[in-house]
């Protein structure tokens, strides 16, 4: 019986080594080419006329779209498609959405990626944007044969035909503009326990993540992280204990006040939402104080020359600067530059070509080698100039 069975293995072996050659010799080989040639092989969806409304609520539900594997690879590959989106069918300015899907009859782009592709397309900023009108919105896919490791295979790239959703509208803001304001602020003894707008949050680059980039608060000042009208979020101490700068803080949610009984000079980040949140106090790097900075306020009341008066100079914090004395008339504009408006050359924000006044008290950014800055009203306080990452912005900070 066992020489049987050993028999057998043996004839199977023999077969198989037989059987893998001829595999080998007739295997087919897969086909690449240069370039990335336009071919046809994505389906007209079925909801091409139907009115697509993008929200919030249904964010997560899907584009369908199916395909066929493209006959030019010689034989069914491991292949992934990449849905890009236009405006125009010519796809003159496009956004190719991150994900890849490897079924030809399951290549289902979220409502979610649509919707952020259409709010960069149209170029929205804010909310007062949404809803969009309907548009009618273009796709094709861009095909490629992927490795077992995920890795693209060389000269293997197609792209599809265009296909088209003929009324599709984004019903909320779907992208993170940074920047914008968020409602939320410091708000202690060193601001009267206000509002102003340099105490605010702005939105940053990632999602439920806003930063202060830079506040002052004295040495035993009480304060809070809340609201305008101490709604949500109304943020204080936690048990008692305080928050120690670089380390992650969980606040307590409408408790007792916060404070630092040696201070803080810094940038804050706050991160959550609902009752959830952490906070980060990030301490800036220390800097002597008073030291000239070569960057002077430039046609504060029709001096352009580089008054010495009228320089910077270095606070206690790397990266701020000071101007401790200011008058300006309204009606008048000025520039923040160096001596010889090399470097450092800083002008207005403009909003549809129009230059935008500064406000006083709030945050504004220079804009390198722009215009005049135009000033409305009588000014009399001092300049804040900060610069972070490159990018540089003003305070005027009136006196009480």
């Amino acid at each position: 019986m066992k020489k049987i069975i050993y028999l057998i293995a043996a004839i199977a072996t023999a077969l198989s080594y037989s059987s893998c050659s001829e595999t080998w010799e007739d295997n087919p080989v897969l086909g690449v080419h240069d370039g990335d040639p336009v071919i046809n092989f994505l389906n007209v969806p079925e909801m091409e006329n139907m009115a697509v409304d993008i929200t919030e609520a249904n964010n997560d539900e899907t584009f369908n779209l199916v395909c066929s594997q493209p006959t030019e690879y010689g034989y069914a590959a491991s292949a992934g498609y990449q849905v890009e989106v236009s405006l125009t069918s010519d796809f003159a300015k496009s956004i190719l959405l991150p994900t890849i899907f490897k079924k030809c009859d399951a290549v289902k782009p979220t409502r979610r990626m649509v919707a952020e592709a259409m709010c960069k397309l149209l170029d929205i900023k804010e909310a007062g944007q949404i809803p969009t009108p309907y548009t009618e919105l273009f796709m094709r896919l861009r095909a490629n044969v992927y490795t077992e490791s995920g890795a693209i295979v060389p000269k293997t790239a197609f792209t599809s035909n265009v296909v088209s959703f003929k009324q599709v509208s984004c019903g909320y803001l779907a992208i993170i503009v940074p920047g914008q304001k968020t409602g939320i602020f410091i708000r202690g003894g060193m601001n009267d326990w206000g509002t102003p707008a340099s105490y605010e949050f702005l939105t940053t680059t990632e999602a439920d993540t806003y930063e202060l980039e830079y506040v002052e608060i004295g040495a035993n000042v009480e304060f809070k992280i809340a609201s305008a009208d101490w709604g949500a979020p109304n943020l204080g101490d936690k048990d008692g204990n305080m928050p120690v700068p670089g380390v992650v803080y969980t606040p307590g949610w409408n408790t007792g006040n916060l404070k630092f009984e040696a201070g803080f000079k810094g940038s804050i980040t706050l991160m959550g939402k609902d009752k959830n949140w952490k906070v980060i106090f990030d301490a800036a790097e220390p800097e002597t104080p008073g030291k000239p900075s070569g960057i002077f306020m430039r046609g504060v009341n029709g001096v352009w020359d580089a008054t010495p008066a009228l320089e910077f100079k270095t606070t206690d914090v790397k990266g701020v600067w000071r101007v401790e004395s200011v008058s300006i008339n309204g009606g008048t504009s000025f520039k923040v530059a160096d001596a010889n408006w090399s470097d450092v050359n800083l002008g207005c924000q403009k909003v549809d070509g129009v230059a935008q006044p500064i406000a006083f008290g709030d945050k504004y950014a220079l804009q390198k080698g722009g215009d005049n800055i135009p000033v409305e009203n009588n000014f009399q306080g001092s300049a804040v100039l900060r610069m972070k990452a490159g990018k540089y912005t003003l305070i005027l900070e009136e006196t009480k």
